[in-house]
């Protein structure tokens, strides 16, 4: 299912029955932010808002999957096959969405742990704890998003899909890791905290 076909669909259905984009989302119980990131193909429509949004537009779930009306109104078997399709591979995009992001949630609560685990390691000695963070975790964790963020990229690129975000985001991360060493350096220049001259 292409999003931006299907969000070009829905303005259009939209505005043929003269709503804002306010008033489909109250009726759907869903943000007007929600709705225009789906008529801008930046994500789909919940499953479970799939039919209310079809009533709402006033064309079918079939018309709405496939993003065009149909004229006349007889579905074929094929048509209807395609579309069940579409729903249910919206329905897994939908929950290896759910799934990276309940992961990511876990990940921060895990680093978040170990953070606490190491200040209380370190005494909660303030000049300690900043310089341990700024010193230690905050390059480790710059240079582990470099080489991940690298990878990822080359593995994109490998397989014929963009990776220009990856590469831009792992450029920022060595220009802060640039700037933490220069930090350090400056520190050490001037004799500041735990750092050699």
């Amino acid at each position: 299912m292409d999003a931006q076909k299907l969000g070009a669909f829905i303005a259009r259905c939209r505005r043929e029955r003269q709503m804002t984009q306010a008033e489909l989302a109250k009726k759907l119980q869903v943000t007007d932010k929600a709705v225009s990131r789906w008529e801008r193909g930046v994500g789909f429509p919940d499953i479970n808002t799939l039919e209310p949004l079809a009533d709402a537009l006033g064309v079918s779930v079939l018309e709405l999957m496939r993003s065009e009306k149909q004229i006349p109104p007889e579905v074929s078997g094929a048509a209807a096959a395609q579309a069940v399709s579409d729903a249910l591979e919206l329905a897994r995009e939908q929950r290896r969405r759910e799934r990276k992001t309940a992961l990511a949630i876990l990940g921060v609560a895990a680093l978040g742990v170990v953070l606490l685990l190491g200040l209380d390691g370190l005494g909660w000695q303030p000049d300690t704890v900043l310089f341990t963070l700024v010193g230690v975790v905050l390059p480790l964790a710059c240079l582990c998003g470099l080489i991940a963020l690298v990878g990822y990229g080359l593995w994109r690129k490998r397989t014929g899909r963009p990776g220009g975000q990856a590469f831009a985001l792992a450029g920022a991360l060595f220009l802060v890791l640039l700037g933490l060493c220069g930090l350090f350096a400056l520190a050490g220049a001037l004799g500041l905290g735990p750092v050699p001259g």
